[in-house]
Formats: structure tokens, C-alpha cells, sequence
């Protein structure tokens, strides 16, 4: 009975001190947390600023359009897009004149959510992406964010986009990334929520 005392006495000391362990994890995984998020909010906020500033050559300032993203939901819907607009700025001239649109917007890639750049001059006309937030596959759904993908989509005006796997023919084609067809109809639905949206503004 002795031994099985010390036994019992053993296991409730050990379980002990891996809640301890876990208590203070916790906890400093929990500071660490807080003290990096706002550098990192920071520093994605401003990676963001300098993509939507480089589409728009012009501009003279952006402002966010918050009632946008409210309405967005609805026109997505109505068109069968799948995507979520998390942000929309529009892009003014020094004389207050609308340039565009720019959007983040969040859609569903083969390893998790990709949230893509799109800015949409205003007469409807591509400006260009850009891959804010990816976890895709390297050396598949990363080539997302490399030139030769990204080049496909500036000067394009249509009123909606589609992933084929030969080599596009039409202007509203988008040849798909090898092994990574997931990753591509992504990033074209993100790009035509833009374009849904952005007609709905006009």
C-alpha cells in the first residue's frame, strides 16, 4: 500500500507542475501576443497602403468606404462569388475626382485564406493584385505573388474572369498556375468580387 502511496503522490506532483507549465505558457504566449500584434498590424497596414498606392499612380489621397463593404455582401451574392471584401478605399485625384477602387479581398485558397489586392480603375479597367496574405504552397500556390502571374491581370477590362488550364485566348481568360488551379480560382474570384463591386458603384 506504501508504494502505491508514493505512486499516487508522484503523479499529482508531476500533473501539478505541468499545469503549472501550461498556465504560465499560456500566459506568456498571451504577452507575447500583445506585444507584437499591434507592430504587426502596423506593418501589414502598411505594406497594404504602399500596394494600393502603387496601382494608383495618381492619386492624390485614399479614403476607406466602409458602406461599401456592408453592401458587398449582397452583390456577391446576387452574382455567385464566393469572397468576402475586407476593406475598400477609393482613390482620389489632387481635385477630388474617383480613380478607382481599391480592395482587399479574402478568399478560400488550397491551404487556407488568401487575401488578395485588387485595384479597379473607374471606368472598370484592371490595375492591377497583389497577394497581401497567403499560406499557399511554396513553389505551387506562392507563384501567385510572382511577376509573371501578377503581370496577367493590369489592363484588362471585363466584366468577370475565368481560370482555364490551356493557354488563354481570351482577354477574359486566366491561364491556370500549374498544380495550383485552387490557388488561381482564388485569387480570379477575388478579382471579380472587385469587378462585381465596382460596377455596382457606378
Amino acid at each position: 500500500m506504501q508504494g502505491v502511496e508514493i505512486d499516487v503522490k508522484r503523479i499529482l506532483h508531476d500533473t501539478l507542475i505541468l499545469f503549472v507549465i501550461c498556465i504560465v505558457s499560456g500566459l506568456l504566449l498571451g504577452l507575447a501576443y500583445e506585444i507584437t500584434y499591434p507592430i504587426t498590424s502596423a506593418r501589414k497596414a502598411a505594406e497594404k497602403a504602399a500596394t494600393y498606392a502603387s496601382m494608383f499612380d495618381g492619386a492624390d489621397h485614399f479614403e476607406d468606404h466602409a458602406e461599401v463593404i456592408e453592401s458587398s455582401t449582397a452583390v456577391l451574392a446576387d452574382a455567385g462569388i464566393n469572397a468576402t471584401i475586407r476593406d475598400c478605399m477609393f482613390a482620389y485625384d489632387a481635385s477630388g475626382n474617383v480613380l478607382g477602387y481599391a480592395y482587399s479581398v479574402v478568399t478560400a485558397g488550397k491551404q487556407a485564406e488568401i487575401v488578395t489586392a485588387v485595384g479597379v480603375q473607374a471606368d472598370g479597367t484592371l490595375l492591377g493584385i497583389d497577394i497581401l496574405e497567403s499560406s499557399e504552397t511554396s513553389g505551387l500556390g506562392t507563384k501567385a505573388d510572382e511577376p509573371e502571374f501578377k503581370d496577367l491581370f493590369p489592363g484588362r477590362k471585363v466584366s468577370s474572369l475565368k481560370t482555364v488550364k490551356k493557354a488563354a485566348s481570351a482577354d477574359n481568360e486566366i491561364t491556370a498556375i500549374s498544380g495550383a488551379t485552387v490557388t488561381t480560382n482564388a485569387v480570379v474570384n477575388a478579382v471579380n468580387a472587385a469587378l462585381a463591386v465596382s460596377a455596382s458603384l457606378n
